[in-house]
């Protein structure tokens, strides 16, 4: 079994894809300012995915495992005044 490594990162003005093969087996975002939009990729119950939107002060942990890493999340900071704190998970 490998090692879990952290990664750390203020996003802003980006977008970030987490995809099944960076094998992220968490994800904690929390919105530093501004707002920043959330996206998945699938659908579920015949309802397409669309983007969440959270303001500063708000945030999420999203937890996957191993066997089953974190796949289709699209996380946006759409200018310079919004920003988040990502702290990823991964093996």
């Amino acid at each position: 079994m490998g090692q879990t490594n952290i990664f750390t990162y203020t996003l802003t003005n980006d977008s970030l894809v987490i995809s099944k093969a960076d094998n992220a087996v968490s994800i904690s975002v929390l919105v530093k300012s501004g707002s920043i939009d959330f996206l998945g990729n699938l659908s579920f119950a015949g309802l397409a995915s669309t983007a969440v939107t959270w303001s500063a002060g708000l945030g999420v942990t999203l937890q996957g495992t191993v066997a089953n890493p974190l796949d289709g999340i699209t996380i946006t900071a759409s200018s310079g005044a919004d920003s988040a704190y990502l702290i990823i998970s991964y093996s």
